[in-house]
Formats: structure tokens, C-alpha cells, sequence
């Protein structure tokens, strides 16, 4: 989600944006709820675009997610009449905060960070219309009798506006700092490496500074530079801007070389190996070359 930029990192950058004017905004008029709305915002936008970035892999997964969330948007609507479906509501949110660590655990990051937003974020808008449905959980056992105050009313909506507004900021934090969505492990069987070619690797070593592929590719080290660090490259799982991991096997590194922007490295940006390979493709496209080129990758052990 946030590995390039696309639309679903500028919605949620926005809302962000917006979310922090409200906020500065209720230290002026603390009367209105501008950072309840500007948390509301956060949390619908990140939603949307968990939801978006779960979409990119059609599956059955993804209609139920789809199915999921056009039912809770009904229910949604139905809650500001009804104090009834207001229930219902917040216990779906519940049931999505608790499936979360579930969804995660069969490598569905992308649905379980949407599970973990989306489920608060359900109970502060129950705590926002309807704030006599958690208050009537948070006071069980104690006589109904006893009427529910403003001040009540005010906390419960309070409440659940930090639980949601908390959980948001935090996830995005992470999803920044862990530097994309995760979207689960690689599921096919590692890779076979064929033994190395010495004769094309030498060789494939001489084409490797030539092509000035060493400006920007560091062979001593896997640590990143301009370009990711090729030593041990062969063989190893690579995260990729969308979340995925896959093999770097043979396959991989003719690919990545020849077609650059078709799997991009986390943290890494579309376009600059293309412009930079250009010039002298159809010369690394011939089969010497390019064999060659693969030959000296596997040998960076």
C-alpha cells in the first residue's frame, strides 16, 4: 500500500492531512467534535484503501471482504434509526477486532489490518449515534433504574473515539515503518539453483561494470543501495512493493533485469533501472549476455 505511491496512499495521506486540521481545529472550538469527525475520516479512508489493496487479488476471500463490508454499510444506515441494529453493529465490530489476529495468522496481513481499523472504528460510530448501546454493556449488573447521565453519554462516546482513533494511528505507523502491508508469506517450493556456469559468470562479471550496473547494485553486500544489494541474491525471498514476497530464482533475475518494473523491491521505485538499462537492452537482451549476467548473480554467494 505505501511501498509507491497510488491512490490509496494519496486517500489515505489526505485523510491524515484532514485528521490533523480537525484535531488542531478543537483546541479552538473545543466545543465541537472536530477531532472525533477528523478520526472518523482517518479511519474510513484507511479502511477503504486496506480495502482496495485486498481487492488487487481476486479470490473468494475478497468477495466475502466485499460482501462484508457492502452488509455493514447497510447496517450502517439502518443504525441511525434503529437502536436495535445499532446493536448488531457493534457486535459485528467486535466479532471483526478479534478475527483480526486469526486472518493474520493464515497470512492475510491485508485483512486483518482491515479487520483490526474497521472493527473500532464500528464501535465508535455506534458510540457516536447511538451511545446508550455501549453504555448499557459498560453497565451491566448495575440496576437499570439508574438513568444514563450526559456525562455518560459524553464518556462512552469518548471512549471508543480514542479506542479508534489510537488503533488507526498506530497501524499506519506501522504499515509505514514496516514499509508496506503484509500480504503473507511465499507459498510455492524454494527455488532450484542450478550449479554456476564459471566460463558465463566471468564473463557476465565483465558485463556486469560495463553496463555500469555496479553504480547502483553493491556485490559485497545484500545491504541496499541506488538498487538492491545482489550478494546472495540467488535463492533468497524478496518483499516486493505490494506486500508480497517471492523467490529470487533464476527465473526472477532474468526477468528483473530485462522487464525491471515488472516486480519492484520494497522501497524501492519504478522507473529508475528501466531508464537506466535502456540504452543498452537490446545488447543485455541477446541469450549470451543475459545468461551471463544471471550466471554471475548466482555466484555472489
Amino acid at each position: 500500500m505505501f511501498g509507491s505511491p497510488d491512490l490509496a496512499t494519496a486517500l489515505v495521506l489526505i485523510a491524515l492531512s484532514v485528521f490533523i486540521l480537525l484535531t488542531l481545529l478543537s483546541y479552538h472550538a473545543p466545543r465541537g467534535n472536530h477531532a472525533g469527525w477528523g478520526i472518523g475520516i482517518l479511519v474510513l479512508a484507511t479502511c477503504l484503501a486496506l480495502l482496495t489493496h485486498s481487492l488487487t487479488q481476486p479470490g473468494l476471500s475478497q468477495a466475502l471482504v466485499l460482501m462484508l463490508v457492502v452488509t455493514g454499510m447497510m447496517m450502517v444506515l439502518l443504525t441511525y434509526q434503529s437502536r436495535r441494529w445499532a446493536h448488531a453493529v457493534w457486535w459485528v465490530g467486535v466479532l471483526l477486532f478479534f478475527i483480526a489476529l486469526p486472518l493474520l495468522g493464515v497470512g492475510r496481513g491485508d485483512l486483518a489490518l482491515l479487520a483490526l481499523i474497521g472493527g473500532p472504528g464500528l464501535l465508535m460510530l455506534v458510540a457516536s449515534l447511538q451511545p446508550e448501546v455501549p453504555a448499557a454493556y459498560s453497565r451491566l449488573g448495575v440496576p437499570e433504574t439508574t438513568p444514563l447521565t450526559a456525562d455518560d453519554l459524553a464518556t462512552e462516546r469518548s471512549r471508543y473515539t480514542r479506542l479508534a482513533g489510537t488503533i488507526t494511528v498506530a497501524t499506519l505507523a506501522g504499515v509505514w515503518l514496516a514499509g508496506g502491508v503484509p500480504r503473507g508469506e511465499v507459498i510455492e517450493a524454494a527455488p532450484v539453483i542450478t550449479a554456476v556456469d564459471e566460463a558465463a559468470s566471468a564473463r557476465g562479471a565483465t558485463l556486469f561494470q560495463e553496463y555500469g550496473c555496479a553504480a547502483c547494485h553493491s556485490v559485497t553486500s545484500a545491504a541496499p543501495g541506488v538498487g538492491p544489494g545482489l550478494k546472495g541474491l540467488a535463492g533468497r525471498r524478496e518483499r516486493l512493493d505490494n506486500g508480497t514476497q517471492v523467490w529470487a530464482s533464476e527465473e526472477y533475475i532474468r526477468e528483473s533485469i530485462l522487464q525491471p518494473d515488472a516486480k519492484t523491491v520494497n522501497g524501492f521505485s519504478k522507473g529508475v533501472m528501466t531508464s537506466a538499462v535502456a540504452p543498452r537492452l537490446p545488447e543485455i537482451q541477446q541469450s549470451n549476455n543475459i545468461r551471463a549476467l544471471i550466471e554471475y548473480i548466482k555466484s555472489l554467494k
